[in-house]
């Protein structure tokens, strides 16, 4: 029996509510009912860091036990620009550095990723390994009546896009709302994440200056919180929706286009990093500019009952590939392989 030590600090920081805090309380889920997986809370074989920040102290220098993490992406590194460190972030930077070198294993979500982690971190791409993530098992199409209760509870237009996530730079939101300028008048726009409310910071302006250049203020939707049931309203969010459109100059993973594959819906998502992986032969692939994401959007516009019907089919199918039962079962051979390997 091997015994693990998660740190489960993700669940109680301000990572809670964000794709890493899912992760861990996902993963651990699904460690749970693996029979030679034992987790504890202390004297453990591995110690597992479910996330890696480049720019603060997360991971210490100094351990006694084989230790594996998970590094989601690089996104910063890759994008310095926009995502400078300033001195603080230079000294964490170094410092997680030093941190990593006697990291056992790395664990990321995707093959993307993976490149990136060797090539910016200068890593043996022996010691990374690769496990797809999984959508949310809780998210799956909802009734017509269920989603109508929904509609009237947040106001939802009757012809609408959907997009779930952040606003950062990576996220490429200028172009998703530029993207209404040349689609049908009665088509909207509905943005769900907590940060989709004013606040100071660039990001934020930068989607209202787009807002006001593309003339679509009022064609807009922001959902910053949900109400009652998290789960049965995304998935009512996405079973109503158009399309999903995941705009993003660059993503780790990409977990919402699972999300619509898993409530029947179909997506429209750039053509760039893990999103090629993740994305498979059953998303309609677009360049993250806004004349070729309202082009995708069309198309879907487009489609009969029955192509519409298919294509749905195909993604549902295609997502039911990825599993949290299976990222469990890989991260476990990860574990086995790093004890068996530094005994």
């Amino acid at each position: 029996m091997l015994r693990v030590t998660i740190d489960t600090s993700p669940l109680s920081n301000g990572n809670k509510h964000r794709g890493v805090g899912a992760y861990t309380r996902f993963l651990l889920d699904g460690l749970r009912s693996i029979s030679n997986i034992s987790i504890v809370e202390s004297d453990p074989d591995i110690i597992h860091y479910p996330y890696f920040d480049l720019f603060f102290s997360t991971l210490p220098i100094f351990r006694k036990t084989n230790t594996v993490v998970t590094i989601h992406d690089l996104i910063p590194l890759v994008f310095p620009k926009k995502y400078p460190m300033g001195k603080k972030g230079f000294f964490n930077f170094f410092r997680q550095r030093i941190a990593l070198k006697s990291v056992k294993a790395i664990i990321t979500d995707s093959e993307s990723s993976k490149r990136d982690i060797v090539r910016l971190l200068k890593v043996d791409p022996e010691n990374v390994h690769v496990v797809y993530l999984a959508a949310n098992p809780a998210l799956k199409a909802v009734s017509n009546s269920t989603f109508q209760n929904v509609s009237n509870e947040y106001k939802l237009p009757q012809k609408y896009i959907l997009y779930v996530g952040d606003i950062n730079y990576n996220k490429n939101i200028t172009q998703l709302i530029k993207a209404l300028k040349y689609l049908p008048d009665d088509i909207h726009l509905v943005c769900v994440g907590k940060n989709f409310i004013p606040h100071s910071i660039p990001e934020w302006t930068a989607i209202e200056v787009q807002m006001a250049l593309s003339n679509v203020q009022d064609r807009v939707r922001f959902i910053h919180s949900l109400k009652s049931d998290l789960n049965q309203d995304l998935a009512a969010f996405y079973s109503g929706s158009i399309c999903y459109v995941q705009p993003a100059l660059y993503e780790g993973f990409g977990l919402p286009v699972l999300e619509a594959m898993k409530c029947r819906t179909p997506v429209v998502c750039s053509h760039n990093s893990s999103l090629i992986e993740i994305g498979g032969d059953v998303v309609q692939f677009v360049d993250p500019t806004a004349e070729s994401i309202s082009d995708g959007v069309k198309i879907i516009l487009n489609l009969s009952v029955a192509e519409r019907s298919l294509r749905v089919k195909k993604a549902e199918e295609w997502a039911a590939r990825f599993s949290w039962e299976k990222v469990a079962r890989e991260t476990a051979l990860v574990y086995q392989h790093t004890a068996e390997k530094f005994k």
